[in-house]
């Protein structure tokens, strides 16, 4: 068993004014809300979006990445700085990239973080890179693989065989103007071919023709409701946090309708480490912070708060008025989206 887990496998980390219990194979996560909890403050992120490394076997327009920045990352730094975060109170490490099946030994870097700490690890992925043996590799040692769809990269065969192999996984399927009609037949196809979640990605940049209308989005919001009551019980529909309140017709689970529940949480329950050692509050930011040490990771969350909870200046972004898609949005300028994690913090490599 690893630290910090008990013997069934939960962890206990403190939020502001609440206690949240977590079980990372699962990925249940329950919340106690009584008095006696009140003066518990959250010591750390829940989630760290890891980019291992930015190299990728795909060469997709819209990926603001480079693929010849080379990684800062072995994997004893790795399980080093992922395992001091845990002990801050971390309670998810999302691998991401760059394509992290191309990083050197992942499947040994996934079994260590697994046996050496209590983070539950997901992974988002292409794929491509994706076989049985390293799916037997490891087994149990995972939450979620979060499959990207794209059209190079044979999707239907790579559901198909996460599916037959008994993975435990979810797709992000990225929403443009150019598919949006097609939502509908698209997640009936993956229900039938063995998945069981599915992530709807809203588009982060500069390409106005990648981006929905508000009233695109509206429409789509009522399409994706009826579609989860019509397949409730096959399939979970998911919706990227970074569409804000352009799905307000889409029920929301455990909100109150505070203004925290409209909050993407970038920068507060979730960061990102990029493969140079950075720290920024999610995947399309512009800030990015140099950080030597997973010390100086939680440091910077915990005093430059203010600043890690800012918008970002690409379009698209829940936390900008108007999501930034004013007259003001430029035309296509090429790298217009970078490939950072997914899973439900948003995001499409």
């Amino acid at each position: 068993m690893a630290p910090g887990l008990d013997a069934r496998g939960w962890r206990s980390v403190p939020l502001d004014g609440a206690l949240l219990l977590f079980h990372r194979d699962s990925g249940t996560h329950v919340r106690l809300d009584d008095a006696s909890f009140a003066a518990l403050r959250q010591q750390a992120p829940r989630v760290v979006q890891f980019a291992i490394t930015n190299r990728c076997n795909l060469a997709c327009g819209f990926c603001s990445r480079d693929p010849e920045t080379a990684s800062a990352w072995d994997a004893d730094d790795a399980v080093a700085w992922l395992g001091a975060l845990a002990a801050a109170g971390v309670l998810e490490v999302a691998f991401g990239g760059g394509e992290p099946w191309t990083f050197p030994g992942f499947d040994a870097l996934v079994r260590r973080l697994y046996d050496q700490t209590p983070l539950a690890i997901s992974v988002t992925t292409n794929g491509l890179w994706i076989t049985r043996e390293r799916l037997r590799a490891i087994a149990g040692a995972y939450g979620q693989i979060r499959l990207s769809l794209y059209d190079d990269n044979d999707w239907r065969d790579r559901v198909a065989l996460l599916a037959s192999c008994g993975a435990r996984f979810g797709v992000n399927q990225l929403i443009t103007p150019a598919c949006v009609d097609a939502v509908e037949a698209r997640v009936v196809e993956l229900a039938a071919l063995g998945c069981r979640d599915v992530l709807l990605l809203a588009y982060k940049g500069p390409d106005r023709s990648l981006h929905l209308s508000l009233a695109q989005a509206t429409e789509l919001a009522a399409r994706i409701a009826r579609l989860a009551r019509a397949l409730r019980g096959r399939i979970a529909i998911k919706l990227d946090v970074c569409w804000g309140d352009r799905m307000h017709a889409v029920p929301r689970f455990a909100s109150d309708g505070g203004d925290g529940d409209r909050d993407c949480g970038a920068g507060r329950d979730f960061v990102v480490i990029t493969s140079d050692r950075k720290l920024s509050p999610c995947s399309f930011h512009d800030v990015a912070v140099p950080v030597a040490s997973a010390g100086e990771v939680v440091r910077v969350w915990r005093e430059q708060r203010a600043m890690m909870m800012t918008g970002t200046s690409r379009p698209g972004c829940a936390r900008v008025a108007g999501y930034g898609l004013g007259r003001g949005l430029p035309l296509a300028i090429g790298g217009a989206m970078g490939g950072a994690m997914g899973g439900a913090m948003g995001g499409t490599r």
